[in-house]
């Protein structure tokens, strides 16, 4: 009795290692999600549903009974933790339901405009924490009842694949340690177990089970290592494990949605990772493609051009404009354009491309668009001034059914009677850059029921929703418009000042707009920003995203607000999109406030608490009824829990004692019975003192007593050595 401690150890180290597993996989997804306050969202989740895994199997509960209990208690813990104010006392209801579906449904519907890391939003969350409460079950059982370790990592190892698979350079050595060191303590734990589990001989247990713990740490302090030197070459470096680009490529069109571009979608990463360098006498907005297809079901413009096969020119020059030539070395872009300032006529590359005349874009073939690719491009720059649009535009608007009312009413009441469609669009353009306007990294419109309304009471964002917004109302007003999507012009070396370095941050979008006798005019709707080639007819000064300032002491704030004041050419109203008094758009929840965390938290605790103490006195009580039993009868002693725990040994292996047997015949029945010849000597002999026991006239002497325990030992492990594993598990815990 008293080694059973000892013998628990390796178990317990077993079931901390698969907990160390599930923590070292969360930690995978801050390649995905911005800031680290998710992992204190799911970890009360996920400690929880390693508590009930352990608990339901340690009192002995099959596979099929440990799940259903395991679900409906999962369903509860995360309905406290995550909605506990649409509970019925403590019980899911239909609000749960809706409140769930909402949550998940807002932060997947953007999923495809979306880039990583993203914010951490309920959806995600509570998508992962009812995931990782079935992964957890599932490893627990796969491991520690069937004995399958490494069909226990196979969920967790998908789950880190998936998250490399969709993020890029972020973060990705730091979740490569968490991942492999979860793994290596894991690996250690469970081979010590089964080490344990192995038969030794006496006493060269402990040392063995030390030298082979000792042994396996080292390996996996190995293996770790090895984790670090390799983490640049896995998944979400600078190339996808799949490029989907490469999927249905030919010569006709193409449907293809930018990552930019959006009113509901979040801005994503603007690191300061190079994606190319551009050598140019003067700087420009270095334009990749102009998106002309709205679509309202999903408030995000896409593309569909034919690009032709070139061999260097491109469109044909225009008398009066001035030239710029161009040249580019790629890094880090990602994606099918090819950067050119607007309006490209000719391209000198040793890599096949493509060109769309009607959006003017440039794409690379054959997955030619990698780091080291260099080409050289000559634009043209048309003479655009105020009064310079000859005639009145006659060319169809596309999507003008599709506007949003509220950017309709809204750009009425900016233009006002204005006539001049170049006029308009400086309208337009001053008033949603205007006294009010803010620049601002962190708005999310997704949940609001016109996104477009929403943004336009606001006047809050970043350059994909103020360029869409412009475009929606230049629509409206009967102008061709669309949102092109590019960089600013990047750092400008300051040892070579035709040298400019583009970055992650310097991704922009900026809305044009068809003017007759013009062409494609570009504007610029965003506070903050300006593109240097435009300013003589947009009043709009050079401007582009600074270098992300460093973090001062005791600052958690991460994200970026600003009110950038501007002026232009026109003085423009300043008024509400409806002209009322505005109000936080539908769908923008209010932060929630401490109270609800310290609830949930509360909850969350207790559920733990409850769980954990009550299923441990379950397993205790019934663990020792019988012997407490025996032992406190006074009628009985040693030697009959020894007898006991004998007959139950045999009644395990479906040889129960019968009523009318005495422990002689039982004896003797278990002696003729094939297979159990090992243990019918030992029973004999303890057959025999429990029947002195019973019916002897003295008190049997300790070394009796002492034989009948070391007796009831021997025919126990005989019948344990018989069972399945996972019967021999579930025997040993009890």
């Amino acid at each position: 009795m008293s080694g059973e401690p000892r013998q628990r150890i390796p178990l317990v180290a077993a079931e901390l290692g698969l907990l160390a597993l599930a923590l070292g996989t969360v930690l995978t997804f801050t390649r995905l999600f911005q800031g680290t306050a998710f992992v204190a969202s799911l970890a009360v989740p996920l400690v929880t549903s390693w508590l009930t895994a352990v608990v339901l199997r340690r009192l002995g509960l099959g596979p099929g009974w440990s799940t259903l209990a395991s679900a409906v208690l999962g369903v509860a813990v995360l309905t406290w933790w995550f909605v506990p104010g649409t509970t019925w006392f403590g019980l899911p209801t239909g609000r749960t339901v809706e409140a769930v579906a909402d949550a998940v449904a807002t932060s997947f519907g953007g999923f495809s405009e979306q880039v990583a890391p993203v914010p951490a939003t309920d959806g995600f969350v509570v998508t992962i924490a009812a995931l990782l409460w079935l992964f957890v079950l599932f490893a627990d059982t796969s491991a520690l009842r069937y004995r399958a370790p490494v069909q226990a990592v196979l969920p967790y190892a998908a789950m880190v694949v998936a998250s490399g698979i969709l993020a890029r350079d972020a973060g990705r050595v730091g979740a490569t340690v968490a991942f492999v060191a979860g793994l290596a303590v894991y690996a250690v734990t469970q081979r010590v177990w089964q080490a344990s589990e192995e038969p030794w001989r006496p006493g060269d247990a402990p040392a063995g089970v030390r030298a082979l713990a000792g042994s396996t740490s080292a390996i996996a302090v190995g293996v770790l290592a090895l984790g670090v030197l390799v983490a640049p070459f896995l998944p979400g470096d600078q190339e996808a494990v799949v490029d989907l680009r490469s999927l249905g490529r030919g010569e006709g069109p193409r449907t293809v949605v930018s990552p930019f571009v959006g009113v509901t979608s979040l801005l994503g990463e603007r690191s300061d990772e190079v994606v190319f360098t551009v050598t140019s006498p003067a700087a420009s907005y270095w334009r990749l493609t102009a998106l002309e297809q709205y679509d309202p079901s999903r408030s995000i413009w896409t593309s569909r051009g034919t690009y032709r096969s070139t061999d260097g020119a491109l469109a044909a020059p225009v008398d009066g404009a001035t030239a710029l030539d161009q040249s580019y070395e790629l890094a880090g872009l990602g994606g099918l354009w090819l950067p050119a300032a607007f309006e490209a006529t000719t391209v000198e590359t040793d890599i096949p491309v493509g060109f769309d005349e009607s959006s003017s874009s440039i794409i690379a073939r054959d997955d030619a668009n990698v780091p080291g690719t260099t080409y050289r491009v000559r634009s043209i720059r048309r003479d655009v001034r105020v009064g310079a649009v000859t005639g009145d535009s006659e060319a169809p608007v596309p999507g003008i059914d599709e506007v949003s009312p509220a950017a309709a009413r809204t750009a009425g009441l900016v233009v006002g009677d204005e006539p001049d469609p170049f006029r308009r669009a400086l309208l337009l353009q001053d008033w949603l850059r205007g006294p009010g306007a803010i620049y601002d990294t962190a708005v999310d419109y997704r949940g609001a029921e016109d996104p477009v309304a929403a943004f336009l009471a606001e006047r809050r964002g970043f350059c994909q929703q103020f360029a869409s917004a412009f475009a929606l109302m230049a629509r409206s007003l009967g102008l061709p418009s669309r949102v092109a999507v590019g960089f600013t012009p990047g750092d400008q070396d300051p040892d070579r000042p035709d040298r400019f370095v583009v970055r992650g941050r310097h991704a922009h979008a900026w809305p044009e707009v068809e003017l007759p006798g013009l062409g494609w005019v570009a504007f610029e709707p965003t506070p903050g920003r300006g593109d240097p080639t435009t300013t003589g007819y947009t009043g709009v000064a050079a401007a582009q995203a600074s270098p992300p300032p460093e973090q001062s002491a005791g600052s958690t704030s991460t994200s970026t607000t600003s009110t950038v004041p501007t002026s232009g050419p026109t003085t423009v109203p300043t008024f509400d999109a409806s002209g009322e008094t505005p109000e936080r758009p539908d769908g923008v929840a209010a932060a929630e406030d401490g109270s609800a965390d310290r609830t949930r938290l509360l909850l969350g605790l207790v559920a733990v608490a409850l769980v954990a103490v009550g299923a441990e006195s379950i397993r205790r009580w019934r663990r020792s009824r019988r012997r407490t039993r025996d032992l406190t009868d006074p009628r009985l002693g040693p030697v009959a829990v020894a007898w006991s725990r004998a007959s139950d040994a045999l009644r395990i292996l479906g040889h129960p004692a019968r009523p009318e047997e005495t422990p002689l015949e039982f004896a003797d029945r278990i002696g003729r019975t094939d297979g159990l010849g090992d243990v019918a000597a030992d029973l004999l002999t303890l057959a025999r003192i429990e029947t002195y026991r019973r019916y002897g006239r003295s008190a049997l002497s300790e070394d009796s007593v002492e034989l009948a325990g070391q007796l009831a030992d021997h025919v126990h492990a005989a019948a344990l050595e018989r069972l399945d594993r996972r019967r021999r598990i579930v025997e040993r815990i009890r």
